[in-house]
């Protein structure tokens, strides 16, 4: 405690001194406009009161974005800034800087300055020789760099508080980001951190039809699909860390067919994005389709293969057959971004569609961003996946059919209020096939540490429901926040793997309303389920699971913490349950998706842009 008041004394100091001489050449406000810069009594009684290397409660969000991902030479780039305070009273200091995603070479900028030497740090506000702290500001998109005068396709119209915009130069062609950081108020703790990645390139190519060679895409152009884009087998798509692909209509969709792999194996860095071809603050749901892969896994289709629902019945829609460790390819550190297009009435293309996916292919590190269907979802297959994130989300967070078999462990799964359909669920909705029938192999996902949180709305339906016949094994999730009950099963063959240990639901915090009202739906038994999860299965709880993010709201998911709060029931290693050793499941100490210090969701490769 001593040390970190003599830190804060000597910050005191410091940005007094500063003041003093910004004050006598004319530079007190400079570029202060949009801030309140803290008294100094203020952080005298900071110093004196609280311990800021052990902040703890609510924390300020922060998000920074640009208007584009990518720029040819010549195109402007701006820079905006979403924060809110989020009950956080205390001073900050506020940093901006410059990053190279590739070497690591940081530039801090500062409002008298501007881009400091590489070799210099400040926060925006003060000088290499002390820090200015000022309260947290309240702001919605606010525009730091641009023009009123760039062209509208590719501006916010506004002009910037701290310059204009950054016009791209030539030879610069690289990944970059801009970083925001709020720390405590002596300029030494992180407590929000926000990234706007990017990247120079040197042109836009179009892609259309089926790629029936092998093809590599490289982070120095941006490519835009047209259409449905298929690739054949035996070809492998390789793309490289950091590259942008565009869905350039709204039936842009790439599909890997059966036989053919993707390779897209991005970094925390540098990941690959498919997104939305508009302008950051113009995107939507529908903006595009999204990713398709199709493998030769089994599933439990009479005549061992199907074609995806919603799309005619040819070859290059057709999936499953005999291989379980079929290999579609690599997925790691992959972001999917406001797709979804309606390919038939009701029929979406989601997030990430696996239809006989088989457990050769490696996915890891994968976001679905606003997609109008689930976030994810397996049809059949025996495809593993770790650490799925998905946000925004219209329908299902995690949607199980036709006999699929894999794991699937650590996924964060975050419903916003406008994009929540009635008949959606926050976590899962597992089907053995549409029918409920028997048709083998049933559908029995093993599922470890998920963890599916809602922004409260009018809309949305169950956390999960399981129905028509679905076995599983389900372990370690928090659920809280569903309109409806947290979990629901339905129809007698689904009780009937129930009570035969099939379907288990344990070692997990169900949090929300069990009573009959919550069970509207005909199907639903609710003395059934109350009995089957509280009784038969012993290690379930009703609590709040105290996370870190507190109750949902919109400005909360911008910058969603869904780590456990010290004291969490999450955290109650009496009640979480060790999954098998099968060589893809690990060992956990922990409920819910994000242990303590292992927040993957917030490390700086995911976005949680609303527009």
């Amino acid at each position: 405690m001593r040390r970190i008041l003599c830190v804060l004394f000597m910050a005191l100091i410091g940005s007094q001194a500063l003041s003093a001489a910004e004050l006598r050449d004319g530079r007190a406000s400079r570029g202060m406009e949009w801030v309140k810069r803290a008294p100094a009594s203020t952080l005298m009684r900071v110093a004196t009161d609280a311990n800021l290397a052990e902040v703890s409660g609510p924390r300020p969000i922060v998000q920074v974005e640009t208007n584009y991902y990518t720029y040819v030479p010549g195109e402007p780039l701006q820079l905006r800034l979403t924060v809110d305070p989020n009950g956080y009273g205390a001073p900050v200091t506020l940093y901006l800087y410059w990053e190279n995603r590739t070497t690591g070479e940081r530039r801090y900028y500062n409002v008298s300055n501007g881009t400091l030497p590489a070799s210099q740090q400040s926060d925006l506000f003060g000088s290499t020789s002390g820090v200015v702290p000022v309260f947290v500001p309240a702001l919605k998109d606010f525009v730091l760099f641009g023009s009123s005068t760039d062209s509208s396709e590719l501006s916010w119209g506004i002009n910037g508080a701290l310059g204009g915009s950054m016009t791209v130069p030539s030879g610069q062609t690289g990944l970059y980001q801009w970083v925001v950081e709020l720390r405590d108020a002596a300029g030494k703790r992180v407590l929000a951190r926000s990234n706007a990645m990017y990247s120079y390139i040197d042109q836009t190519i179009g892609v259309t039809g089926t790629i029936t060679t092998d093809t590599t895409w490289t982070a120095n152009n941006r490519y835009l699909l047209h259409d449905f884009v298929g690739v054949a087998g035996p070809a492998t798509l390789t793309i490289q860390p950091g590259t942008v692909i565009y869905g350039g209509d709204g039936r842009a969709t790439l599909f890997i067919q059966r036989g053919a792999k993707i390779v897209a194996e991005g970094t925390a860095r540098r990941p690959i994005v498919f997104t939305s071809p508009q302008r950051v603050g113009s995107r939507a749901q529908k903006d595009w389709g999204s990713l398709v892969l199709l493998g030769n896994a089994p599933i439990n289709v009479t005549g061992g293969s199907a074609v995806l629902e919603g799309l005619p019945s040819q070859p290059q829609y057709t999936f499953g057959g005999q291989n379980a460790a079929d290999s579609s390819g690599v997925l790691h550190y992959v972001r999917l971004e406001f797709g979804g297009f309606e390919i038939a009435t009701n029929q979406e293309i989601n997030g990430l569609t696996l239809g006989g996916v088989g457990s050769g292919t490696v996915i890891d590190y994968v976001e679905v961003l606003h997609n109008k269907d689930d976030a994810f979802e397996w049809f059949g297959g025996t495809v593993n996946a770790k650490h799925l994130l998905g946000i925004a989300f219209a329908d299902d967070g995690l949607d199980f059919d036709f006999g699929y078999g894999g794991s699937v462990q650590y996924a964060a799964l975050i419903k916003r209020a406008e994009n929540d359909e009635g008949d959606s669920n926050i976590f899962t909705e597992s089907d053995n096939n549409g029918l409920g029938g028997t048709e083998a192999p049933l559908t029995n996902p093993k599922v470890y540490n998920v963890t599916s949180v809602r922004v409260s709305s009018g809309t949305g339906n169950y956390g999960g429901v399981l129905r028509r016949n679905t076995a599983g094994k389900f372990y370690n999730a928090v659920v809280t926040g569903s309109r409806l009950a947290p979990i629901t099963l339905r129809d007698a063959p689904t009780f009937t793997n129930a009570g035969a240990g099939d379907l288990v639901v344990n070692n997990s915090i169900l949090n929300g309303s069990f009573a009959d009202s919550q069970f509207p739906n005909s199907a639903d038994r609710a003395d059934q389920t109350r009995t089957f999860l509280f009784t038969t299965m012993t290690r379930n709880r009703n609590v709040d699971p105290l996370l870190a993010m507190g109750t949902p709201t919109l400005t909360r998911t911008l910058l969603p913490d869904l780590e456990p709060l010290e004291g969490s029931p999450a955290l109650d290693a009496d009640y979480v349950a060790q999954p098998p050793d099968n060589g893809f499941l690990e060992a956990v100490d922990f409920q819910g998706a994000i242990g303590p210090g292992q927040n993957w969701v917030l490390s700086g490769w995911a976005n949680f842009s609303d527009n």
